[in-house]
């Protein structure tokens, strides 16, 4: 009934769904000098699980916030660094930058030398950036193509600004391999020496490592699929489909099970089959060639080397500690990765040194994006992070807009300012919790350039139904700002030629981080697990309408004028009820235990 009631049954809300199933969080925050004081923290998971900061989701195009903002810290960073410097050395500058970035704020300042750093942010967000997703992107170990959620787009060429209000994914995943050819052209060593120049030193040091890191990923996976299974059914595993006797002979030159003909005779038996003298010989004589390595034998099995010799090993010892098999496998992985190193497989190397690249561009991109919240210890390697495969939680979301809010000051969040045991007795104690004026961790300019984007989005863009909703009593609307984002998580099976197969969904998300006049901030997510999730198609427009409900409550809390509808009368269990009242002081949170 509340559902119809208030209209959530329509387009890429709840539609006809079951609304049990979904869980919400709700994340509300408060800014002051002392610290960003926590005012609403809840949830409807049924479970002691904080949903707010114990969960790890992709949270889609919320992600294009974290993008943005550090793109205007990698800006500011050039304009501080090339705004000092006299015409000459800037033209040099512009003509060593090996990323789009640097190039693009050379020339910006070289046309005004004097432009300061708030114009110069706003000629960035000005920058353009084509949306057409008729492009293949090789990022994440692979070649990609991405899709905008709104296909009128696919033609246009788009403002950065314009983007984030619109949420166009394909400026945002160009926009991201800008970032990562920036940090790229910063790397220790020369990327683009490294690819052509076959004699460079870090080059051959990358690939041994590139090699041994392989070879450990390949040992270790066929460890986990052998172990402490009987030697029978390793063999079983090993032998898969195709040709028995065949296989059977591979495994035992592989393995050196024994060396003539009679040997062989005994192994095949021993896994009850039965040959004919003259196909024993033929099959002998067609395998028995002494100058075979383990990466033949792995080749002519189709199996990864690594994976036969590790087979061999736990069929010998099926209780084999991980520990000892991988010291013994020294001289089986240098021969297992030898053929990365010839020079005939220069394009093998070479797709791995992009990959390793990206990887090494990513782990420096990643302090950055710690300092602003981002709650993990790595980023995964892709474009798609812009979009949200990197995943978040949501009270991390909250603390990037709460750094927005403070002008770029990082300030601690606050569950409890005191705490007061034991009063009116010789061991009465109070705890008062020490000021922290918090850290500058972004230019307020930045600060200031991202709250107008986000202002944008609920004017004109994605989250426009909140817009002139939080009206006060005197008839002033309470600026709003914030980001939308969507998730619709699948395990998905494609064919050789890229068509999917098979598509299960997985969980879907949809989110709303937001900030409220300059004091208040916060995220709301609606969340469904598994397979379950098939049956929904809700977009982020259900948590926007889900704040649009919840404004007059909170407007009743902003603006003491304000006449919020009256509420329905709620009955309390008894279980529930409190002997003493707990008073709510509205210049600092307090907490209480209630039965649930």
């Amino acid at each position: 009934q509340f559902v119809s009631a208030h209209g959530l049954t329509g387009e890429r809300l709840l539609e006809h769904a079951d609304p049990s199933k979904v869980i919400y969080s709700f994340l509300l925050v408060e800014a002051t000098p002392a610290g960003n004081y926590i005012r609403v923290q809840a949830d409807n998971f049924a479970a002691p699980f904080d949903f707010n900061r114990s969960v790890k989701l992709e949270l889609g195009s919320t992600a294009k916030l974290r993008t943005v903002t550090h793109y205007l810290e990698l800006m500011t960073e050039l304009h501080g660094e090339l705004s000092r410097l006299e015409p000459k050395q800037l033209a040099r500058r512009g003509q060593a930058a090996r990323d789009p970035l640097t190039r693009w704020a050379v020339e910006t300042l070289q046309n005004d030398k004097s432009l300061a750093l708030q114009p110069f942010l706003d000629a960035a967000m000005a920058r353009k950036y084509s949306a057409s997703p008729y492009e293949d992107f090789f990022t994440g170990g692979g070649v990609h193509r991405f899709e905008n959620f709104d296909k009128e787009e696919n033609g246009h060429i788009l403002a950065l600004r314009d983007a984030f209000r619109n949420s166009t994914n394909l400026v945002f995943i160009r926009l991201m391999r800008d970032l990562v050819s920036y940090h790229r052209a910063r790397l220790a060593y020369d990327s683009a020496d490294v690819l052509a120049n076959p004699a460079n030193p870090e080059r051959q040091k990358m690939l041994q490592e590139i090699g041994e890191e392989e070879s450990r990923q390949a040992l270790r996976r066929a460890y986990q699929h052998y172990a402490n299974q009987a030697p029978a059914e390793i063999v079983r595993r090993v032998l898969g489909k195709g040709n028995t006797e065949r296989r059977l002979t591979i495994l035992f030159f592989a393995w050196r099970i024994g060396a003539s003909e009679s040997d062989l005779k005994a192994w095949f038996e021993k896994n009850h089959t039965t040959l004919s003298d003259t196909e024993l010989s033929t099959l002998y004589r067609a395998y028995q060639n002494p100058r075979l390595t383990l990466a033949d034998y792995g080749y002519l099995l189709s199996l990864h080397p690594l994976e036969v010799w590790t087979a061999g090993e736990l069929r010998k010892q099926p209780n084999l500690a991980w520990e000892k098999l991988f010291v013994a496998s020294a001289e089986v992985r240098r021969i297992a990765s030898a053929w990365l190193f010839h020079d005939r497989n220069r394009r093998a190397q070479d797709l791995r040194l992009r990959i390793r690249m990206e990887k090494d561009a990513f782990q420096r991109m990643t302090p950055y994006w710690q300092r602003l919240g981002f709650p993990f210890k790595t980023m995964v390697p892709t474009y798609a992070t812009a979009i949200g495969s990197s995943s978040d939680r949501p009270v991390a979301l909250a603390e990037l807009v709460g750094i927005l809010v403070n002008d770029g000051v990082r300030r601690p969040s606050v569950s409890l300012t005191d705490v007061h045991f034991a009063a009116g007795t010789p061991y009465e104690t109070i705890l008062e919790r020490s000021s922290d004026p918090g850290e500058q961790v972004i230019a307020p300019e930045i600060a200031r350039t991202v709250r107008r984007a986000m202002a944008d989005v609920v004017e004109q863009g994605t989250a426009r139904r909140l817009n002139g909703v939080f009206k006060m009593s005197d008839g002033k609307v309470i600026t709003v700002g914030g980001k939308t984002g969507s998730g619709d998580n699948r395990f998905q099976t494609f064919s050789r030629s890229g068509a999917v197969t098979s598509s299960r969904a997985t969980n879907r998300t949809a989110t709303f981080v937001f900030y409220i006049g300059e004091r208040y901030f916060g995220v709301l997510t609606a969340y469904v697990q598994g397979r379950e999730a098939e049956h929904y198609g809700f977009t982020s427009s259900l948590p926007v309408t889900l704040l649009k409900i919840l404004a007059p409550t909170l407007l009743a809390k902003f603006d003491k004028s304000f006449q919020q509808p009256t509420p329905a009368v709620e009955k309390v269990a008894p279980a529930e009820q409190s002997s003493k009242p707990i008073r709510s002081s509205t210049s600092r949170p307090t907490v209480a235990a209630t039965a649930h």
